[in-house]
């Protein structure tokens, strides 16, 4: 684990604490600080586009609540950590649902940005055993079939039987493999965490596929081919949701 880097991105309206908070990280072999923004909405989209394990975020910022940053960085993207830098020291950030890796109250050291990524280290690798936990239980345990409301009324279904999951207003159209297709009445989030498949992987906003009917991906143009039932599929990646892709393959896993 200790030779894995770790990206970071520092987002600060203060030039000076993004310049001291960069000197302190550089003794930190493993982590490399690959984007740095004094705007927090230039910063949101560096963190969407970059896809970094670990935002340094300062909460105090004149264009946009820090706050609000982390709320819409972790609502698109599970992959990246948020620490929060600040000279306050009490927020409600609770309010707003977000879960930070830690919490820095300005000025910090060194040793406080040790115990962050000794902490960091700790979680990845605990998520990263619950991954392969997972897997080993999807490839060894039939899952039971799980019941969602419809417009038509309740649905039973395994999880391996769905191909796609797409938004539809505050509904979700759920597209089987039999050719058939049903709408749930739950936002396509909620639907998603509720199946709580490592087989369901969000290519967009508004979609999820199922990686056991992907045939191929169309990096040029940005495109996900899905086979099923003697059909093709041609589903839109989003560009950050291709990097996540790219990084997620290095460690490839069956979803079977």
């Amino acid at each position: 684990m200790d030779q894995t880097t770790i990206s970071a991105i520092i987002i600060d309206d203060e030039p000076d604490a993004i310049n001291l908070l960069e000197m302190y990280l550089r003794q930190f072999p493993s982590v490399k600080v690959i984007g740095k923004e004094t705007a927090a909405k230039k910063g949101l989209e560096l963190a969407k586009e970059a896809l970094p394990e670990l935002v340094f975020l300062d909460i105090d910022m004149p264009d946009m609540n820090g706050l609000k940053v982390a709320d819409k960085i972790q609502s698109e993207n599970f992959y990246t950590e948020i620490v929060f830098t600040t000279a306050h020291q009490h927020y409600a950030y609770d309010a707003l649902d977000i879960k930070p890796l830690d919490f820095l109250t300005k000025p910090f050291c060194i040793a406080d940005l040790e115990i962050v990524i000794q902490k960091y280290k700790a979680k990845a690798e605990k998520k990263k055993r619950e991954k392969k936990l997972d897997v080993f239980i999807n490839s060894q345990v039939s899952s039971p079939k799980i019941k969602l409301p419809t417009t038509k009324g309740m649905l039973f279904i395994d999880v391996k039987n769905i191909v796609l999951l797409m938004s539809n207003s505050n509904n979700c159209n759920v597209v089987m493999n039999d050719g058939t297709m049903e709408t749930v009445t739950r936002n396509l989030y909620k639907v998603a965490s509720i199946l709580n498949s490592p087989a369901l992987f969000q290519t967009s906003r508004s979609t999820y596929i199922n990686m056991n009917y992907l045939q191929r991906v169309d990096k040029k143009n940005s495109k996900c081919i899905i086979g099923y039932n003697q059909m093709t599929l041609e589903e839109p990646i989003s560009r950050n949701k291709m990097i996540y892709f790219e990084k997620m393959m290095k460690f490839p896993f069956s979803v079977d």
